[in-house]
């Protein structure tokens, strides 16, 4: 007798679950929820799924996870897994998965076009051309790409497809992860940094490509901005908390940062009591300086169809007693 799963999707997903339905059977019950946090949801749900795909809107404490009592797996719909404790998940025998292959290309694209934007200054011309300055002066603070040194931190799949791309713009390349073994530069014929200081005095362009964790969580301070190059340009696609937003204003204030593009926030949608949200909002001249876009590097039709369905893949194997590909494990 083939088994009927009760799946779980909490949070973000609008549409129909078509895809997942797809890969888990017509039989497979699937409930989605639009919730922002687990207590709009009935314990008696959070009781009965055997599997979650997790987005981002719900943290999976402690607490929330001594509910699930029949839950055999949480897959992240997507990379980061911060909002799950990992931990707690492994003491209750919970597998936690993510989707960690899915929108490299995508994310990649995304920095470098945030970076040839701020380079070239499209964000300036198109709004001056709006109001008649049909000059090119307009963008008075331009570089040229070629022969600037790129700094990436965080050297995996989206470091690497980011630094790829960079090379073939006759950019230098380097970069700073503690986690990948010496000589692994070498591959790529790329600089490696020893330390965050050291990358941002060598840096012209920096890119971060790291995961949040407790370790990076706010590594991007003061200090950081402080040790960068004067009109340096900053790009972040990882993830909001790993950069102290009050630190980055005050960087593009005193002209340490010339330039930001910023996919992800600590807070989202956006604190707009935040200073450096407030400036990029309403004060023309800052807004011309820095991109904001809403979390949004990985999204495009195709990497969104896939996400989904390797997501739900991931859930099946774990379901069906098959090794999973991509299982978080507690580091003690």
């Amino acid at each position: 007798m083939t088994q009927i799963f009760k799946i779980l999707i909490p949070d973000r997903l609008a549409t129909p679950a078509d895809i997942e339905q797809s890969v888990f059977g017509r039989e497979a019950s699937i409930h989605i929820f639009q919730a922002t946090n687990a207590d709009q949801i009935e314990d008696k749900v959070w009781c009965e799924c055997d599997a979650v795909l997790a987005w981002h809107e719900i943290i999976y404490d402690r607490e929330l996870l001594s509910k699930m009592k029949n839950c055999k797996v949480i897959v992240r719909v997507g990379v980061g897994y911060d909002n799950v404790d990992i931990k707690a998940a492994s003491e209750y025998g919970i597998t936690v998965c993510n989707v960690p292959d899915y929108g490299t290309d995508d994310v990649a694209d995304h920095t470098m076009a945030m970076m040839l934007s701020l380079c070239r200054g499209l964000t300036q011309y198109g709004e001056a051309a709006k109001q008649g300055l049909w000059h090119w002066e307009v963008g008075n603070n331009l570089r040229r790409i070629k022969g600037s040194t790129l700094g990436i931190i965080g050297l995996g799949r989206i470091g690497t497809a980011v630094a790829l791309r960079a090379k073939s713009f006759g950019m230098n390349i380097c970069f700073y992860d503690p986690y990948k073994p010496y000589g692994y530069e070498k591959t790529f014929s790329i600089k490696r940094a020893d330390s965050l200081n050291e990358l941002a005095k060598s840096s012209d362009i920096i890119s971060i490509h790291a995961p949040l964790t407790n370790e990076t969580n706010k590594m991007i301070d003061e200090h950081f901005f402080k040790a960068c190059k004067q009109n340096s340009i900053f790009i972040n696609t990882a993830r909001g908390a790993i950069v102290e937003l009050d630190a980055l204003y005050k960087a593009m204030v005193t002209g340490k940062v010339l330039f930001a593009g910023l996919d992800v926030l600590a807070i989202e949608p956006p604190d707009y009591s935040q200073q450096l949200i407030k400036a990029w909002k309403n004060d023309s001249d800052f807004s011309n300086r820095i991109i904001i876009t809403p979390h949004a590097a990985f999204y495009n039709q195709e990497s969104f169809i896939e996400m989904r369905k390797k997501a739900a893949e991931e859930a099946l194997r774990a379901l069906t007693n098959e090794i999973p590909k991509y299982v978080i494990k507690y580091e003690k």
